[in-house]
């Protein structure tokens, strides 16, 4: 297998013309420069990449730090649960058996819950 050479361009100028020189005006008004303008520039380069859009978008802007109580959490979750169901007899098709699921994920993290606390307080009374 034969390679080609990657330095392909200009190598030299063999016949040149005295009017090449004159392609300018002499005097008069140069031709006004195209410079972009610094403002709209950096607002395109500060526009955020497509990794930190998304991050931004599943941090939560505020967090409740009481909604991590165990009480409270697993209050949510069976709240969540009904909600689902009832979402769930409303709906028809692929979308009820989805929010069905996602209802029984959040009964069984419920149910897990209250094991565990029935656990530790078990351990707790000795």
């Amino acid at each position: 297998m034969r390679t080609q050479r990657f330095d392909f361009g200009l190598e030299k100028i063999s016949h040149r013309r005295v009017d090449d020189e004159n392609h300018l005006p002499a005097e008069g008004k140069p031709a006004p420069v195209y410079l972009p303008d610094g403002l709209q520039l950096d607002e395109l380069l500060a526009l955020p990449s497509l990794d930190e859009r998304l991050t931004r978008l599943l941090q939560p802007e505020s967090l409740d730090a009481g909604l991590l109580e165990p009480r409270i959490l697993s209050q949510t979750r069976k709240e969540t649960s009904w909600a689902m169901q009832a979402c769930a007899e409303r709906a028809g098709g692929q979308g009820s058996a989805a929010l069905s699921e996602a209802a029984a994920v959040f009964q069984e993290e419920a149910r897990l819950d209250d094991e565990v606390r029935s656990f530790l307080a078990a351990l707790l009374k000795g």
